[in-house]
């Protein structure tokens, strides 16, 4: 069971939680208060028991008698973890200039794995810069899921989505590192909206991408355009 010990001394009071019964109670006490300072040695600690000084209560009757700073307390937890995903997102923007949530950070490293899993950390900052290239421009949506997910009727714009390797791959701990690299700033792409790994593309596309859009490098498979 759970108890809360509570000690009045010379005007101080201070709250022990434990989880022990009452008879291991007295000893883990003794320790606890005098590592604070409350309680210099046993005899001290027994007078306070004489003096009637230690409360016990249950964890309900704490809970009840607490029952506003405790709300309180959880109301403050949940805005400081909203505050920290909030600074986090604009971290993210100030770097790299686009807001993304640890969601959208998620779709972002399993698409870079989907398509850039065999490359190296360079290769898949790359594909990570293409995705973000894409949120910033005002040609593609606005924000990481959509982008990766954009379709027209069934035709998907990458094609691990439309082959289902999206949803197989295990995210490397190097892919995670590169795409923390690409929201952090870095960025190899020269405002690439494009790539394509020229041997396994359909040849549709390829004739495509060399009639409509403007080569700009080839790194390792890919090619990459805007």
């Amino acid at each position: 069971m759970m108890y809360i010990l509570t000690i009045y001394r010379k005007q101080c009071r201070m709250e022990i939680i434990m989880y022990k019964n009452r008879k291991k109670t007295i000893s883990i006490l003794i320790i606890s208060s005098m590592a604070a300072g409350m309680v210099n040695n046993i005899t001290c600690f027994s007078e306070t028991i004489k003096e009637k000084n230690i409360v016990i209560m249950s964890e309900n009757d704490y809970n009840l008698r607490n029952r506003a700073n405790i709300k309180k307390i959880s109301t403050l937890r949940k805005l400081h973890v909203e505050r920290m995903k909030q600074y986090k997102i604009m971290q993210i923007k100030k770097a790299c200039g686009v807001s993304v949530t640890a969601s959208e950070r998620k779709i972002l490293e399993r698409i870079v794995e989907a398509e850039a899993g065999g490359e190296n950390h360079k290769g898949k900052v790359l594909v990570a810069n293409v995705v973000l290239n894409r949120v910033k421009s005002k040609t593609f949506p606005s924000n990481v899921k959509d982008v990766v997910f954009s379709h027209r009727g069934g035709t998907y714009q990458f094609s691990p989505i439309m082959d289902g390797r999206y949803y197989t791959v295990d995210v490397s701990e190097d892919t995670k590192s590169a795409v923390s690299d690409a929201l952090r700033g870095v960025d190899y792409s020269n405002g690439a909206l494009y790539f394509m790994e020229r041997a396994l593309a359909d040849s549709s596309n390829v004739s495509w991408f060399d009639r409509s859009l403007t080569r700009l490098f080839r790194y390792h498979c890919h090619e990459f355009y805007k």
